[in-house]
């Protein structure tokens, strides 16, 4: 019968007129989901927020001493103490290192995948280089030593950070971290002769205590920043920062960029708050608002607690989901409390 008939082969010449191409399908498709799969992996991966460094690890390490910095107090071989600026100077080192050294390097300005298709760690990264920027214009009128590279650092991170082509980001953050070092080592070197390992407030040649009326100023732009990111979460939630219905929300789609903007912000402030801890120590000390600063400080590390949803979520009141926004913006506004009584302390 037709309907068993078998189907008579192809000659030569219908073989060569009509290839048959339906093998390539498979090892292309294939490779397109390895390609998929590998990309997930490399995004997550890459969207993890590094560990922050201790101040006065970071100035170990600058000064090539990289050994672990027990904070405890109760070593007997205590590291040697810091002069006026190197805490923070370190600080700033360590964080623009952590932007272009942790895994997948400084994402804000990939045009490629994965880091194309990543938003959560691009702002993060926004936010952590606005602080640093912030803090390099607060030594470049604090420091009377290593003025100069420090303007360079501060006109390098002044410009376009979100470049790809020629000066990408990478070159111009690299700039500022080496302008930054040579910083550091006029700090040293003007602490005296026995530098690093001679206590700086034994030199004559030691620069003064850093004066508060820098602190002060600097103060008032991290209150007017972390401000910013508090209005930004709470229109998360179609909230004024006080509780009242606004219109203005932000779409769902950006609610995870203002989150991780804001714990970018905080994710640096606490690292640079307590390299000023240390550098400000006797205006801080002397105007009676360490335990303010401390709690500053606190404030500033536990927004930092883990995140367990693998989405930043927008729940509301009492109910079965988490509001991660308003979380946020509960110590981005205590924070910036804390700023302003600080510094109409100093």
């Amino acid at each position: 019968m037709a309907l068993f008939r078998k189907k008579a082969p192809l000659s030569r010449t219908e073989v060569l007129e009509t290839p048959q191409y339906g093998w390539i399908w498979k090892p292309l498709v294939a490779l397109v989901v390895i390609y998929l799969l590998v990309c997930i992996v490399l995004g997550i991966w890459w969207s993890w927020t590094p560990s922050p460094t201790d101040p006065r690890q970071a100035v170990q390490m600058q000064r090539g001493f990289p050994q672990s910095v027990d904070t405890g107090g109760n070593d007997a071989q205590s590291p040697p103490a810091t002069a006026p600026g190197e805490a923070l100077l370190a600080s700033n080192i360590s964080i623009l290192d952590t932007l272009l050294d942790k895994p997948g390097g400084y994402l804000r300005n990939d045009v490629m995948p994965p880091g194309l298709w990543l938003d959560n760690m691009p702002n993060w990264e926004a936010g952590v280089t606005r602080q640093v920027r912030d803090a390099v214009a607060l030594l470049g009128e604090s420091l009377s030593v290593g003025d100069a590279p420090l303007a360079q650092a501060n006109e390098s991170l002044s410009g376009d950070l979100e470049s790809w082509r020629w000066p990408a980001s990478e070159t111009v953050l690299r700039a500022a971290r080496n302008n930054l070092g040579e910083a550091f080592t006029a700090v040293e070197n003007a602490a005296g002769p026995g530098a690093p390992n001679q206590d700086a407030a034994a030199s004559t040649d030691a620069p003064a205590s850093l004066d508060a009326s820098a602190l002060s100023d600097w103060l008032a732009q991290v209150q007017q920043r972390l401000e910013t990111q508090t209005r930004q979460l709470a229109a998360n939630v179609g909230q004024s920062p006080n509780g009242d219905e606004q219109d203005d929300s932000t779409p769902w789609l950006r609610i995870d960029n203002v989150f991780f903007e804001a714990r970018g912000t905080t994710w640096a402030l606490a690292q640079l708050m307590q390299a000023a801890r240390i550098d400000y120590a006797d205006v801080i000390e002397s105007s009676g608002v360490g335990a303010d600063f401390d709690q500053l400080v606190a404030e500033l590390e536990s927004s930092q607690a883990r995140v367990w949803s693998p989405v930043i979520l927008n729940g509301s009141g009492f109910g079965l989901f988490a509001n991660h926004s308003l979380m946020m913006a509960n110590y981005t506004v205590r924070a910036s409390q804390l700023a302003e009584k600080i510094r109409n302390q100093l």
